[in-house]
């Protein structure tokens, strides 16, 4: 188990140094930890060993499967990178089904990357600005930055506000790590 755990936060530390420093996450970082990911739970775990919620093969790709069909919809849309798409991707391969990670991480990862929106939006004066263009996009079958004229009240492309989405996976998955396997070791 501690091989994981390694493997998660050494993915999550260079993907969030490199989300801040350079607004990238590689695929360097990403597709490796993925492959790893699923090799490590299959040698570990084996294919199916302790079911839905163990940590195994087949635990790690199904909750590898959910978070590409979640995160589908909104890459299509243009509002978030394919980087944090496979970063995500990652930590499913990595922690999987086991005792409910991924939907800890899914969660928190959400729950923080809202919140450092509002925060981004406050801090640039643009509150109620960002909050419409939230709206809009998650109601809206528009992709970002299409060509042509952009809506009315909506910035161009290039003055978009971005948030650094790979930090709050990163954070996000450290709690539903937390809540995981510290807490529940703990009961």
């Amino acid at each position: 188990m501690i091989v994981r755990h390694c493997l998660l936060f050494a993915v999550l530390v260079m993907s969030s140094y490199t989300d801040l420093a350079h607004g990238k996450i590689y695929n360097w970082c990403t597709l490796p930890a993925i492959v790893l990911g699923l090799t490590l739970n299959g040698a570990l775990g084996g294919v199916w060993e302790g079911g839905w919620l163990g940590a195994n093969l087949g635990s790690s790709a199904l909750a590898l499967l959910i978070v590409a069909v979640l995160f589908a919809w909104p890459y299509m849309k243009g509002g978030i990178a394919a980087g944090d798409v496979k970063l995500m991707v990652a930590v499913a391969a990595i922690g999987g089904l086991h005792n409910m990670f991924i939907a800890y991480a899914l969660f928190y990862c959400a729950l923080i990357g809202a919140l450092m929106a509002v925060l981004v939006f406050i801090w640039r004066g643009q509150l109620a600005e960002g909050l419409k263009g939230a709206v809009r996009f998650t109601f809206s079958t528009q992709r970002l930055g299409e060509t042509g004229e952009p809506a009315a009240g909506t910035r161009p492309l290039a003055s978009r506000i971005t948030v650094p989405y790979g930090l709050a996976i990163a954070i996000g998955s450290v709690v539903a790590w937390y809540k995981v396997e510290l807490i529940a070791m703990t009961h």
